[in-house]
């Protein structure tokens, strides 16, 4: 670990010792609180064996100090969980006293291990009982691989936790998807996936133990599946029960960065993905446990666009893991291009119609609907001759602007800029250039300042901004300038400092470029700026921030249309980072 590391864990770990021993102080020495007492003046007691629940609270019954066993120390919890109270804090005194008995011998004995796979049966009601097993020192004992993360600062970008806080804190959100919150609708569709989830323990287990490999250095998923099998043979799963939770920590990170960096358009990558998966029950865990992980990260990360990406490739990806469960060959059905030619005919001469679906690349006749297209054949038919054409549609998380005009070199750089100078904010953008030179251009966009939609008085101005910016009669740069300057401050802390990786194996057709910098007001600009310069062709792009920095993933191709060469990348990544370079810059 590093030094910094281990002196934020002895920090927080005397503060925590200074906290417990003042409690016991309290307990020990403080006259007790008059307790509520009812009906003939005697206080109520719910005896549950040699536990009692008393005014909402659970104590043990005897003497302090008397549980006696690992046994019912567990049982202790199992009670709360059951039945709802808290333990009281002579409880909680009581079980931090036995903690010695939960030794080594205990804790590998198939008793313990059923014991605590049972409290992870109790979906909607594992995170108060797993916070109060740590917070007493008992889920360290059961679990001293978890003890191992305890305290453990996260230096990244995007962890706000420690890890066993941010761990917790995800296992709550769990709770709450399963509809412990339900008060909540925009968890309704997580409900109803965890529904459907055979055996919650798993995916509870899981999340558990998704990020228990940190604390070790560098690779923390690779480690952590290996943590994980351990840990699953000492708790006695099954065989299957256990291939799911290593899988689950082995692939808690890839729904998060296929939804937020790839296309999932892309051909093969939803197959690739189903396979990888390998059914719907892992698929319904692994959403699940990517939802309840984001929300651990800090108050913020999770957000509706996150969400979209995520549903996006979950609904992608079930629909083909159910047509290979599906052992009947499903009705051939016409193709979205025939559709859509067949409709249109009645409106506009098949001529026409014919000509612009050939010169329409393949990737746009293949991820596109029937009711898009024909919008889109609208749109470009409505251009005619003139230098720009757009519509906007309002959708749940952004709003959508699809943009008809003529391509010519930088173009995507113009149009970026345009609507970052305007207070936009790019989610993503799909690129379909026709081979006449007509381009249909789809954004997904929103107000940067308040992340809502782009209300409708807004809209003539922002494709005016546009017409200007294509007809080369509107400084993109300068407006781009006098956004950022007019950008709030954020506090003083490091700038994070660009970096950029190349991924040719992602896309059949097209290198990834994926570039990390600061996030500031014009970043998709002045990356597209530096593409255009050297030369390659923007299809499609894909746009994430988490706190202060921004993921930007672009697909390219050369002027050839081909993937870029090895020794094209480290003159480009040479430019990307002198260009994103801070510099000392004033934050934005």
């Amino acid at each position: 670990m590093q030094a910094s590391e281990l002196f934020m864990r002895d920090y927080y770990e005397r503060a925590c010792d200074l906290h417990r021993f003042a409690q016991s102080f309290l307990l020990r020495h403080a006259p007790p609180p008059a307790r509520r007492r009812f009906g003939l003046g005697l206080p109520r007691r719910r005896p549950r064996g040699t536990f009692e629940i008393r005014d909402g609270k659970l104590f043990a019954r005897g003497p302090a100090g008397s549980l006696g066993s690992a046994r019912r120390v567990l049982e202790a919890f199992a009670i709360a969980q059951s039945e709802g109270p808290e333990l009281s804090e002579e409880l909680k005194l009581d079980v931090r006293e036995s903690l010695p008995l939960v030794d080594r011998a205990f804790r590998t004995s198939r008793e313990a291990g059923r014991a605590l796979v049972r409290l992870l049966e109790h979906r909607g009601r594992v995170g108060p009982t797993l916070r109060a097993m740590h917070e007493t020192g008992l889920l360290g004992r059961l679990m001293p691989e978890f003890a191992r993360v305890t305290f453990l600062v996260q230096h990244d970008y995007y962890h706000r936790y420690t890890v066993d806080e941010h761990t917790l804190t995800a296992i709550d959100a769990l709770d709450r998807a399963a509809g412990a919150g339900g008060d909540d609708p925009s968890l309704e569709r997580f409900r109803k996936v965890f529904a459907e989830v055979a055996h919650p323990e798993t995916v509870y287990l899981g999340l558990l133990l998704h990020d228990i490999g940190k604390g070790h250095g560098g690779g923390h998923v690779r480690r952590g599946a290996r943590i994980a099998e351990r840990v699953c043979a000492r708790l006695g799963l099954d065989p299957e029960r256990a291939l799911d939770v290593t899988f689950l920590v082995e692939a808690h990170l890839e729904m998060s960065q296929i939804s937020q960096r790839r296309d999932l358009t892309e051909p093969g990558l939803i197959e690739a993905f189903a396979r990888r998966v390998g059914g719907v029950d892992r698929l319904n865990m692994l959403l699940l446990l990517t939802y309840a992980d984001h929300c651990g990260v800090g108050p913020g990360i999770w957000n509706e666009w996150k969400g979209a990406l995520l549903w996006d490739l979950y609904s992608r990806t079930r629909a083909r893991l159910d047509e290979t469960a599906d052992p009947l060959e499903p009705e051939p059905r016409e193709n979205a291009r025939d559709a859509a030619s067949r409709q249109l005919a009645a409106e506009f001469p098949a001529s026409e119609v014919e000509r612009h679906f050939a010169l329409m690349p393949e990737k746009y006749l293949r991820s596109t609907g029937v009711a898009a297209m024909m919008r889109h054949f609208r749109l470009v038919h409505t251009r005619g001759e003139a230098p720009l054409a757009a519509e906007w549609h309002a959708g749940d998380h952004c709003t959508e602007l699809v943009v008809a005009t003529r391509d010519h070199p930088g173009l995507l750089a113009q149009m970026a800029g345009t609507l970052t100078a305007q207070g936009l904010d790019i989610l993503s953008v799909d690129l379909y250039t026709r081979e006449d030179g007509v381009v249909v251009d789809l954004f997904k966009v929103r107000e940067a300042r308040d992340h809502g939609a782009v209300a409708a008085p807004r809209r003539p101005a922002v494709e005016n901004a546009l017409r200007l910016a294509v007809e080369g009669r509107y400084d993109v740069a300068a407006g781009v300038e006098r956004w950022r300057r007019g950008w709030r401050r954020r506090p003083k802390r490091p700038l994070v400092r660009p970096a950029v990786r190349f991924d040719s194996l992602s896309s059949a057709m097209s290198s990834v470029v994926e570039v990390r910098a600061e996030d500031e007001p014009g970043l998709v600009f002045r990356i597209a700026s530096v593409l255009s310069a050297h030369g390659l062709n923007i299809s499609f792009a894909k746009i994430a921030t988490e706190k202060s920095h921004a993921l930007d993933v672009f697909y390219v191709t050369d002027t050839r249309g081909e993937k870029l060469a090895e020794e094209q990348m480290p003159a480009l990544e040479a430019a990307l980072l002198a260009e994103l370079e801070p510099q000392g810059r004033a934050q934005s």
